[in-house]
């Protein structure tokens, strides 16, 4: 690893323990004042730190694609984070019941039918095949919470990645729109191509072992620093929405804000060095 990069490295962990840090603080001084909701986001904020560190454990040994697929679920748990605590007071009691028990209800009635079809091919006395009679067993979730099909599929769009960036992107927060959201529709894309194993994930990889070794380096310090950057950025944005959530002050605001800036200023020019070797190939394309 170079010394851009492993400075880069150091700074971004400095950064997770400031804003954890601060994250405990804000639960700890005004969880109570959000009871329904508070529960929630202390499990999502727990999933987010745990992807995080899985993230920078696979970078960290240079599993770059792998850091990739695991920062999709990074990013569907920060965007929640955001759907909720950006939300209207009045809205965020309903947010919580559809996330629990009306999109609860629809996973256990989806993932009731795949364990009947699995306990077709067990054999009859098995545990594994009492297990799964017994996750396909209707009585063990809500049957008045299924709702019509348009229903359901209404709510899944609703919770899906992209529809809550579209609904967060130009968001008033504080009397002022959020601005850029949409930026990370992008990116996601590109994790979900790895998850999904399509063609356009076999391209990407293809496309880096066709690289010169001297561009390949350039690019791979560029790739890791959009995932340490991506990681830093996003866990201190939800920092900030829990804030606002909460409506209260962090412990040392200028700490804070110093730890985003300094993985910001160490990552700008790895990502810069590799753009500008690739300026001549696109400039020729106009």
């Amino acid at each position: 690893m170079s010394d851009p990069l492993r400075l880069l490295q150091e700074a971004s962990l400095e950064a997770h323990t400031v804003i954890r840090d601060e994250i405990v603080g804000l639960f700890d001084r005004y969880g109570e004042t959000t009871p329904d909701v508070t529960p929630t986001l202390k499990m999502l904020f727990a999933y987010l730190s745990s992807r995080n560190q899985a993230v920078s454990f696979l970078l960290s040994w240079g599993y770059s694609w792998d850091a990739e697929i695991i920062l999709r679920a990074f990013y569907e748990t920060a965007a929640k984070i955001l759907f909720v605590c950006f939300a209207e007071d009045v809205e965020k009691p309903d947010l919580i019941d559809e996330f629990w028990n009306k999109l609860g209800s629809i996973n256990d009635r989806r993932r009731a039918r795949k364990a009947e079809f699995s306990a077709q091919f067990e054999e009859t006395d098995s545990v594994s095949k009492a297990i799964f009679e017994a996750l396909a067993d209707e009585r063990a979730f809500d049957l008045d919470a299924k709702g019509n099909k348009a229903e359901r599929k209404r709510l899944e769009q609703k919770w899906s990645f992209s529809e809550i960036i579209e609904s967060l992107d130009g968001r008033m927060v504080d009397g002022k729109p959020l601005v850029g959201m949409k930026s990370v529709l992008h990116i996601y894309g590109i994790c979900s191509h790895l998850v999904h194993a399509d063609s356009a994930a076999l391209d990407l990889i293809a496309d880096r072992a066709s690289r010169p070794k001297d561009e390949l380096l350039l690019l791979e310090a560029g790739h890791a620093s959009r995932i340490l950057s991506d990681q830093v950025s996003l866990t201190w944005f939800c920092a900030e929405a829990l804030r606002q959530h909460f409506k209260g002050k962090f412990s040392d605001t200028e700490r804070f804000h110093e730890a985003f800036q300094k993985t910001t200023k160490l990552g700008e020019p790895l990502q810069a060095a590799f753009n500008d070797s690739q300026r001549a190939f696109y400039e020729g394309l106009k």
